[in-house]
């Protein structure tokens, strides 16, 4: 038992090393970023430090500004945060002058190895203003390079230290949102999309602050105000489900409770507007024998919405002309009229009008028409009532292959026959605009 207790504490013990190994390696890897107290100007226009004026306002705002920026860097997590009160625990002797200047002051701390990167400022009284300026140095092979600049002025000295998002937001480049910034507009390309049925495509969407600027790698929600008609996924990509129109909401979120106002997409999803059919009819036929080839050709009609608008009657649903026309520019907006003309080349053409339902992995519909042989034209014909109900595939984006069965119960509309009852089977090729 005493053997499987001292088994288990070893294990304990090098995990417990090892995890810490492991923290250090990964904060030893952040580059190291020393923030200087700030400068002032003395009589002659020289930077020196504040306590060597003897200015109470000036050394402690020149500490708290430091500090400021200091606690900005360290919740941004990416920098081994260094301060003045550190730097003299770790090193007997600054490697400066007090009279030296911010540049002079990143050359000896880059020479002595002590950081990659630093940050200084000064600060200036102008009678009643106080003018702030911030400089970001990085070691170039032991030279110091300028390569973020920020200033910023107030009116009272007290509210300087509320420059510090500003300033920080200034000194770095956009993709190093040490300040995140609000996300004040989101917009998605294009704002309008015709899709086919049954194909998808990724939204491109972008986020902008109230300067204009992108958002670096912003998180964004989707929603479908219609998921009958499309999907939209965790990343973006629509797929289109039904015919019909729906809007995508697209939505930025990010650290910042401000996320801006969503963006919009209108999405309309359209059927194939042309199809060909050839097929049999599987059912006996009275005075045929075998089974006669029989060719078909299948139209949908679908306009834009926004042409139909227009010629709707703006009245209150209790009109019955506006239900009638809202009715059917639902039907030809949405694709759910289908004109099938089929015809047996040696015997009849048929006619009929379906309202067909599609989605991606069939269609089902239901629709009447007219009947009539080619030779003797008061001998077989009459309305007939027809259900349609098939399945397709997608070898292509804008191409389908449906393989459908046709049921039509004939009604006669003289006596040569009786009413009857036929099953056909036929494929086909439909073509997407």
């Amino acid at each position: 038992m005493r053997k499987l207790h001292a088994l288990l504490l070893s294990v304990v013990l090098v995990i417990a090393l090892v995890g810490g190994a492991a923290t250090t390696a990964t904060a030893s890897k952040l580059p190291t970023t020393v923030v200087l107290d700030f400068l002032a100007i003395n009589d002659q226009g020289e930077y020196i430090e504040p306590t060597l004026l003897q200015q109470a306002d000036l050394i402690n705002l020149s500490r708290v500004m430091a500090q400021g920026i200091a606690a900005r860097l360290v919740q941004f997590g990416e920098f081994d945060v260094v301060d003045n009160t550190t730097l003299l625990s770790r090193v007997e002797r600054l490697p400066y002058e007090r009279d030296a200047s911010a540049y002079e002051r990143a050359a000896a701390l880059f020479q002595a190895g002590i950081a990659e990167e630093v940050i200084t400022g000064s600060i200036t009284l102008l009678q009643n203003t106080a003018v702030v300026g911030v400089q970001r140095f990085q070691n170039a092979a032991g030279v110091p390079a300028l390569v973020g600049s920020s200033m910023a002025n107030t009116s009272r000295v007290a509210d300087a230290p509320s420059l510090i998002d500003k300033l920080i937001s200034e000194l770095f480049p956009p993709d190093v949102q040490v300040i995140e910034r609000s996300i004040e507009q989101v917009f998605t390309v294009p704002s309008q999309l015709r899709m086919n049925l049954g194909s998808s495509y990724k939204i491109t969407a972008y986020a902008l602050d109230s300067m204009g600027r992108p958002i670096p790698e912003p998180e964004f929600l989707y929603f479908s105000s219609d998921e009958s008609k499309i999907e939209v996924t965790e990343d973006g990509t629509i797929r289109a489900l039904q015919p019909g129109t729906a809007t995508v909401t697209v939505r930025a979120i990010g650290r910042t409770a401000r996320s801006g106002s969503p963006a919009t997409m209108t999405v309309t999803v359209i059927p194939p507007a042309l199809g060909v059919r050839v097929g049999t009819i599987v059912t006996n036929r009275e005075g045929i024998e075998g089974r006669p080839m029989r060719l078909g050709l299948r139209l949908t009609p679908a306009f834009e919405q926004r042409n139909l608008e227009k010629q709707v009657p703006t009245a209150d649903g209790s009109n019955p002309l506006s239900f009638i026309s809202s009715f059917f520019s639902s039907l030809l907006t949405n694709g759910l009229i289908t004109i099938d003309v089929d015809f047996d080349p040696t015997r009849e053409l048929l006619f009929a009008f379906s309202g067909v339902q599609r989605s991606v992995s069939g269609f089902i519909g239901t629709g009447v028409g007219y009947i009539t042989p080619f030779e003797d034209i008061s001998s077989e014909q009459g309305f007939l009532f027809r259900f349609t109900m098939g399945t397709q595939y997608r070898p292509g984006s804008r191409v389908a292959i449906p393989v459908e069965a046709v049921m039509d119960a004939i009604f006669p509309t003289t006596d040569a026959f009786k009413p009857s009852f036929r099953i056909g089977i036929n494929v086909g090729l439909d073509l997407f605009p």
